[in-house]
């Protein structure tokens, strides 16, 4: 295929002319993204060689549009908008798959993309991941720059979406009216909208959501019907959030927000997990996401209550998202450890790189201790190093494992090898020794196979 440098000013489409091939329109936001890609100029470096259609020509036009979905899978969004200008079949299934998964653009960028699939219902039905707002949308909305057509268009275009799977839904304020009555289930969900009434109506039609984060301000006297969420199996939330959410649901995994303007004390902690200890999951694993702003005896305090009511979780991790994890808190470990039955994993993370955690992270004395006081720790991550416990290595880091592992079984490999070869040199010393061939009677090769599998 020629790729021309420049189109000529004086060419005319005919019989003998190169195949116009289609441009994006202006309302296709999604693809328009790819402004650098999407110029005339770019538009004329995909044209084909004159006298040629792509289409008749080229033989992967002819292939079927389920293959070329999988082909384009692989392209990222700006080779995609490229592909969407060569030919009608490429276009189709570019722009299926740029409208798949949209992620957050600026609200400029959103505006058009919602009155794209407001107005084309064939795209939206395309989409399956969709997010909207972020920062710059909580600062518009704030100062009161977000119009209320705007929400208007945004509901349009989410009833637009039947295949809808993933949500993210970061528009702060009592904005969930937008979502009653929107054709889709969803199985993961992000909101910061408020967790009032509206949000609570339109939360009983979920009934196939598996995993939910909910950010937004909750609502005092907001309540669920016990047959809601019926599939949620991981919620992430503050404790009154949770205090309405998991009561009675089959939810196995939670991340509970002790953020602004909770804090990690004892009576607090106390409170959030006799709430999630009433989880019909059975509950499997707990993250704690907060400040560590107060002393080491408070949150050692605090973390006490954790195995009275949750002493059956396999995994538990303290992500601090300010303040230190102290010596005196990875030392004073070992004694809450110690009360949990089964526990497997343990995670601490730290965004003070220069507290304990970090100057410990790798380290297996700390890990040792833990395991000494809980039998059944298999797996220690602090600070993104994981530590895994083999019975014949003790704790090594987990990609020191696998190297290990591999040299031990080349190593068994070798000296099975080794093995094969010693019978057969006294399986024909055995034969000399009866006076018989040592070709007679036995294959070589068989034997060796046999003490193989016997070894």
């Amino acid at each position: 295929m020629e790729v021309p440098s420049q189109a000529s000013p004086s060419h005319q489409r005919g019989p003998s002319a190169p195949r116009q091939y289609p441009t994006q329109s202006h309302h296709d936001p999604v693809v328009n993204q790819i402004a650098p890609l999407t110029t005339n100029q770019n538009q004329n470096q995909i044209q084909a060689s004159p006298g040629k259609s792509y289409e008749s020509s080229q033989p992967v036009s002819q292939l079927p549009a389920e293959v070329l979905d999988e082909i384009f899978s692989y392209a990222e969004a700006p080779t995609l908008a490229r592909l969407a200008l060569v030919c009608h079949m490429f276009r189709g299934v570019a722009t299926r798959l740029l409208y798949r998964h949209i992620h957050s653009l600026s609200l400029s960028l959103t505006t058009r993309c919602l009155e794209t699939l407001a107005s084309s219902p064939s795209l939206a039905a395309h989409t399956r991941t969709f997010e909207i707002g972020d920062v710059g949308f909580a600062d518009a909305n704030r100062k009161g720059l977000v119009p209320a057509s705007f929400f208007m268009l945004l509901q349009r275009a989410l009833h637009n979406m039947h295949r809808l799977a993933e949500l993210t839904f970061l528009l702060n304020g009592p904005n969930s009216h937008v979502l009653l009555d929107a054709p889709f289930r969803l199985t993961k969900l992000v909101a910061s909208c408020d967790f009032d009434a509206t949000f609570a109506s339109w939360l009983t039609e979920q009934t196939n959501l598996r995993d939910a984060i909910f950010c937004g301000n909750f609502t005092a006297g907001v309540t669920l019907p016990v047959d809601a969420l019926p599939s949620l199996r991981r919620v992430a939330a503050a404790p009154l959030t949770l205090a309405c959410v998991v009561p009675g649901r089959p939810i196995r995994e939670v991340d509970l927000c002790l953020v602004h303007p909770w804090s990690l004390s004892r009576e607090v902690l106390q409170m959030a997990i006799r709430t999630i200890a009433s989880s019909g999951g059975p509950l499997d694993s707990l993250r704690i996401i907060s400040h560590l702003s107060e002393s080491p005896e408070t949150v050692l305090s605090a973390f006490e209550v954790i195995p009275t009511g949750l002493n059956s979780i396999t995994k538990l991790a303290l992500h601090a998202v300010s303040g230190s994890i102290t010596d005196e808190i990875l030392s004073g470990l070992p004694p809450i450890l110690a009360q949990f039955s089964n526990l497997r994993s343990l995670t601490l993370f730290s965004k003070n790189k220069s507290d304990a955690l970090h100057a410990a992270a790798g380290t297996r004395t700390l890990v040792a201790a833990w395991h000494a006081a809980c039998k059944s720790l298999e797996s220690v991550t602090l600070v993104g190093t994981t530590l895994v416990h083999n019975r014949c290595y003790g704790w090594v880091a987990q990609r020191d494992l696998a190297e290990l592992l591999t040299a031990r079984e080349q190593s068994l490999q070798h000296r099975a090898g080794e093995l094969c070869k010693r019978e057969v040199v006294v399986l024909d010393e055995g034969r000399r020794g009866h006076g018989l061939s040592p070709e007679l009677g036995v294959d070589r090769e068989g034997s060796a196979s046999v003490v193989a599998i016997t070894a």
